[in-house]
């Protein structure tokens, strides 16, 4: 009932009649992208007649089929300026740090989408947020009123559902804006799974024990939004607002097989509660000059608990985590001239952790180093940047921000650190013809410590303790970053890129004492990332309305382990990962089909006393998509054919992996059963 007049309420009053059917006459080839003039040639818009055989129901859609780009969502920092994706909305990131980009995008209609600018290098009056490619979604200022249901479901071989149902509503005209959406979901992840093994052997690679795994998992998320927009005090404003919740279950059965019947069972779940507030102002200040401010709130409490049960030992770890942001900004923007613009940025945040952990064996309380911790955060950011537009054909683009934090500590620690981090930053765009651009970027990046890491935690499957350390400091790289662009096809674009960083005081694994491990710095590092994006129309090749984009990363990187004082490459970093997207959209209008491959690949982390490898088998996945009439789009996805596995093998050394003496190696391979996924979507608007 609630959701019925959220709906109604922000359709507007007038009644809308259905579209007509699609009609079935072939849709016209895709345009290319509009001529730019050569001062603009670091933005190419994209307009709607772009993505028209497509025939696409969403901005995502959209987003997904723009050559030469790859969404991504941003990253999990703190504070407002770092965490951004690269994908802005009418020239402006979204007020919100609780939301993925996905979620964002899949609520605007296409037919909303006035064009998309895809902005190489930088652009007058566009914050890139540090990244040297951006989307920019231009909407349409007319009235714009759309009620949508969305109805999906995942199906799996043992018959389970995993529905998804979401409500959502809008409308727009200019700069007034009424949003909201009510979104329920319960399914499950790839740790449910029988017919899992795991194989434990000793330092001679003697068989000692043998597991068989079943696993079953359960994830409930509910979530309520909503924001308005409209002109006020001279300018625009915005506020958001969310309400969620999440849930997880799971549970796992290892049955002995050899050498002697037995059986442990290992149990987590996880509650959180998260709310979070936005609010935003713009006005300009002048013809030339604007000013935008921001406010943000989120709080989040999150009860987690696991068990780890076998005859001998029960093992009961518990925790409780409240943390909270408050983040206030100013951006001011002044347009010089047409070829040079100035940029100033000031923020100011507040973070707050509250973490209470307990560990039982046997229901005896065991102590652990900074078990009940109070993590606090002050900290201000000082930006400025300058965007010259050098020649028609050079952009450059410098600047920095300038960071000052006081980290405190207290509970089983008392502690306060103060740390002062200039982080400048140079990006030059040259664009020698309209088809192809050189970026080069020269920057020093300051990572954030994570506050989880001040606090003790468990992992009782693994039977491994994870000390909080006070007396962590954040990772600094310097950055040389070159990518090469080339257009052409009118929608085919050729990247590569190469990524260098020299990175100090590393984060992280090393013994904090003779019982415990925790995170730590273990010195110096360097890195090195390459990158090959293409985006290749298959139309000149014989296929009409097809898109193949292919993406292949090779990464590498060398520190020095604090074990055993050897070179070897840094946790948790990928060697090599690629994925392989193609899509056809069929004469007519009303069919569309694709698949989408996934590479195998894998990740190494080095613990004090032992070395983790978790390895991925090859993904693959189809769809079907049919619009059998404008307002109505029905997907089909059969994903994993392959039925992936997942492995995990654990070398664990005698007193340390200093020694060298290999103790026990234990493997474990996962299974996955392919699923279908089915979604409806009904426009009313």
């Amino acid at each position: 009932m609630l959701a019925s007049v959220l709906l109604i309420a922000m359709a507007g009053v007038a009644p809308l009649d259905a579209d007509p059917p699609i009609s079935t006459a072939a849709p016209a080839a895709p345009m290319a992208p509009q001529d730019v003039e050569p001062s603009q040639r670091g933005v190419i818009p994209y307009a709607p007649e772009f993505f028209a055989a497509a025939q696409p129901s969403t901005a995502l859609d959209m987003i997904t089929r723009l050559p030469g780009f790859n969404l991504e969502q941003g990253d999990n920092v703190r504070g407002f300026a770092g965490a951004a994706g690269n994908v802005l909305i009418n020239g402006e990131r979204p007020t919100t740090k609780n939301e993925s980009l996905e979620d964002m995008l899949r609520r605007i209609a296409a037919p909303t989408v006035e064009r998309i600018d895809l902005i190489r290098g930088g652009a007058p009056g566009i914050d890139m947020q540090g990244r040297t490619v951006m989307a920019n979604i231009v909407l349409k200022r007319t009235v714009q009123v759309q009620k949508v249901v969305n109805v999906q479901t995942y199906v799996y071989p043992d018959g389970m559902f995993g529905p998804i149902v979401e409500l959502e509503g809008s409308r727009r005209e200019g700069d007034y804006a009424l949003e909201g959406s009510l979104r329920a979901t319960q399914d499950r992840t790839d740790n449910t799974f029988d017919g899992g093994v795991r194989l434990r052997a000793d330092g001679n690679g003697v068989p000692t024990a043998k597991d068989a795994l079943k696993g079953y998992d359960t994830i409930y998320n509910y979530v309520l939004r909503g924001a308005v927009q409209r002109p006020t005090l001279g300018g625009k404003a915005r506020v958001n607002a969310k309400l969620e919740y999440f849930g997880y279950d799971r549970d796992v059965t290892a049955t002995r097989v050899f050498p002697a019947p037995g059986r442990e069972v290992t149990g987590e779940k996880l509650h959180s509660w998260s709310g979070e507030f936005g609010g935003r102002f713009d006005r300009a200040l002048s013809a030339r000059s604007d000013l935008q401010l921001v406010l943000l709130q989120n709080l989040n409490r999150e009860i987690y608990g696991s068990t780890f049960e076998d005859p001998r030992l029960f093992v009961d770890y518990k925790s409780r985590t409240d943390t909270g942001e408050t983040i206030l900004r100013s951006e001011l923007r002044h347009r010089r001239s047409d070829k040079l613009s100035f940029e100033a940025g000031l923020e100011g945040a507040y973070n707050v952790l509250d973490g209470d952990t307990r560990y039982f064996e046997n229901s005896v309380a065991l102590p652990l180093p900074a078990a009940q911790v109070k993590v606090e955060e002050l900290r201000g950011e000082l930006s400025g940047k300058a965007i010259w537009r050098a020649t028609p054909k050079l952009n450059v683009e410098a600047g920095a921000r300038l960071e000052v934090s006081k980290i405190s500590q207290s509970g089983d620690t008392d502690l306060a650190k103060k740390f002062f981090y200039p982080k400048p930053r140079l990006l030059a765009t040259w664009s020698p013809t309209g088809t192809d651009q050189l970026r080069v970027r020269i920057e020093r990046e300051v990572g954030q410590l994570d506050f989880g890491d001040f606090v003790s935690s468990a992992g009782t499957e693994t039977g491994t303790v994870d000390a909080g350390n006070p007396d962590l400091v954040p990772e600094r790289k310097w950055v040389l970053e070159t990518a090469w662009e080339k257009r052409f096809w009118g929608g085919g674009a050729l990247v590569l890129l190469w990524r260098h960083a020299e990175i100090q005081d590393v984060v992280d694994v090393i013994p904090i004492n003779k019982v415990f491990e925790a995170p730590g710095n273990i010195g110096d590092g360097k890195s090195d990332f390459y990158q090959v994006n293409l985006t290749l129309p298959t139309d000149k090749l014989g296929v009409s309305g097809g898109q193949l984009k292919m993406r292949a990363s090779w990464a590498q990187s060398d520190v020095t382990d604090p074990v055993t004082q050897a070179k070897r490459r840094i946790s948790g970093q990928t060697p090599f990962t690629c994925d392989v997207r193609f899509t056809r959209d069929m004469p007519g209008g009303k069919w569309s089909w694709g698949v989408i491959t996934f590479c195998p690949n894998e990740q190494r982390y080095y613990r004090v006393g032992e070395v983790r490898t978790f390895t991925y088998e090859q993904w693959i996945e189809g769809f079907f998509e049919w619009r059998p009439r404008k307002d109505l789009t029905i997907r089909t996805e059969l994903a994993n054919w392959t039925s992936r596995h997942k492995g995990r093998t654990r070398v664990m050394y005698a007193g340390g992996r200093g020694t060298g003496v290999v103790a026990q190696v234990e493997q474990r391979e996962l299974p996955f059963e392919p699923y279908l996924f089915i979604k409806v979507r009904k426009s009313f608007g």
